[in-house]
């Protein structure tokens, strides 16, 4: 089975007592020779362990494949640290990581995290109170330290604190902001800004605590100022969910420096105008909406960000979420979309877990929407091309999907979603717990542009004490066959070895 371990001992006896030695008087041999000389005697052990300890692991793919792995989550004292991928060909693959939690042997939680690559600088949607506390975790993965200077801004984006942390060379720091070294406010809804003095790979997470002392983990969104699109592309969320005990909280980020204001306009999934709502935010600040979550009746469609004339766009997050019988059992966070005519999701469809997507057609013109089934060998599975209307939306779950309905399970592999118009596309992952709650996240997409990095970073993973990480590494389509390792390291920068399958 996977994981096994074979050691070989071979014993050499080429003296006279040796009755297989063919020659007389013996000869000396060397490594190597192909000699009937060499006389061996050869004992395998094997070892069986099922999981073995791993802190480097080689990975291959071809340019339609991709690898999955999971910690086991063992024991009761997590491990932290983060991961290198390095593509031996001097491109490495695309990626993501979906972290999950249990608690009293109950899964809680599950949060999607898009894979890093490098950066300098940062902004994200900061918010900590008695129920909510914003975290972030930095890798440093170059040779000299790093200095990292922060700064809290509150809504209205004006400075209330700041200062400096050092990131010390190949290593790690995961904080919630109000700890130190940030010491961010006990009380605070607003941004948190960072500039480094190297490139480091970030990733941020929201802790939600439940009105039964659940933890609910959400992934924030970390926005480069340097990369942000202007107004004229078209940014949307491409999902939101609103009635039937689901609310959609709309959190935008403001990372220039200067005002920006415009319109959120609601469609449902046809398209149709729902209802609009104007925005205007200053520089460094952050302005959030709720949808009323009123009735019986789930509704879901699209939210496009309009900028007024001249303005920037801003970034942001949705987080929809699920109450039942008062309690706030699932949250799941949907980025701003950018837009593009190709992109690839990890999916995965079982008794346990089920798959989907929400595509949006984000042109004013009808567009014929291509989704391919792939498996992680590059396997072409099954293939749909489905027409989704003028800034209509389409979502399903994987076996919902026309054209896709049926599929053998279990399922793990890739969607390949193409189209001639620009598209926005989210992924989503459900499943029902041990004690019956509907759990979901959202698992982020890519792009299949062209872009390529010699490394990807996980910047941030967390084994037992409950947790669970499943790293899931693949080509963006660019690339050709890919190949390389992926490097597990602790938060001191040394090799870590996590216990995988």
């Amino acid at each position: 089975p996977a994981g096994t371990i074979l050691e070989m001992t071979a014993y050499y006896d080429n003296s006279l007592d040796n009755p297989k030695n063919p020659s007389n008087p013996p000869v000396t041999v060397r490594w190597g020779e192909r000699t009937t000389d060499e006389m061996c005697l050869t004992f395998i052990s094997v070892k069986s362990p099922g999981i073995p300890n791993i802190n480097t692991l080689p990975f291959s793919m071809t340019d339609r494949g991709g690898n999955s792995l999971v910690t086991q989550g063992i024991g009761a004292e997590p491990q932290v640290g983060y991961a290198r991928v390095t593509g031996s060909s001097g491109s490495a693959p695309s990626g993501l990581a979906i972290f999950s939690y249990r608690q009293n042997g109950v899964v809680v939680s599950e949060a999607g995290v898009p894979a890093s690559k490098l950066m300098s600088q940062g902004i994200l949607d900061a918010e900590t109170n008695a129920a909510i506390r914003s975290g972030i975790a930095i890798a440093n993965p170059n040779a000299d330290a790093a200095v990292v200077s922060f700064s809290f801004s509150d809504e209205s984006g004006q400075t209330i604190s700041s200062g400096s942390t050092t990131v010390p060379a190949n290593s790690q720091i995961a904080r919630f902001l109000n700890d130190d070294p940030f010491n961010g406010p006990g009380s605070f809804s607003g941004t948190f800004s960072f500039t480094a003095s190297k490139s480091v790979a970030v990733v941020a997470l929201r802790m939600l605590q439940n009105e039964r002392s659940d933890l609910i983990w959400t992934t924030l969104p970390v926005v480069d100022p340097a990369t942000l699109a202007g107004p004229a592309i078209p940014a949307v969320f491409p999902h939101f969910v609103d009635g039937g005990g689901w609310s959609s909280q709309i959190m935008l980020i403001n990372p220039g420096n200067s005002a920006t204001s415009g319109t959120l306009r609601f469609a449902d999934p046809a398209g149709q105008p729902i209802s609009s709502l104007e925005y205007s935010i200053p520089p460094r600040g952050v302005q959030h909406f709720v949808t009323p979550g009123t009735g019986e009746a789930v509704r879901m469609g699209t939210v496009a960000i309009v900028p007024s004339p001249n303005m920037p766009r801003p970034s942001g997050l949705l987080i929809f979420s699920d109450t039942k019988s008062d309690i706030r059992v699932t949250e799941a966070g949907v980025p701003v979309s950018a837009v593009g005519t190709a992109f690839r999701v990890y999916v995965e469809a079982s008794d346990a877990t089920q798959s989907g997507i929400a595509i949006m057609n984000t042109a004013a013109n009808p567009a014929n929407v291509r989704i391919e089934l792939m498996d992680l060998n590059g396997a072409s599975l099954a293939a749909t091309t489905i027409a989704v209307r003028a800034n209509a939306q389409l979502a399903a779950f994987l076996t919902e999907i026309p054209g896709l309905q049926n599929l053998s399970l279990p399922i793990q592999g890739l969607l390949r979603i193409t189209s001639a118009s620009a598209i926005a596309v989210i992924g989503l992952r459900g499943r029902t717990n041990e004690r019956g709650d509907f759990l979901i996240t959202t698992t982020p997409p890519v792009a299949e542009d062209g872009s390529s990095s010699p490394e990807l970073f996980f910047p941030h993973f967390v084994d037992a004490g409950g947790f669970t990480t499943q790293f899931i590494l693949f080509s963006n389509g660019s690339n050709g066959p890919l190949g390389g390792t992926i490097r597990f390291l602790s938060q001191s920068g040394q090799p870590l070895d996590v216990k995988v399958r």
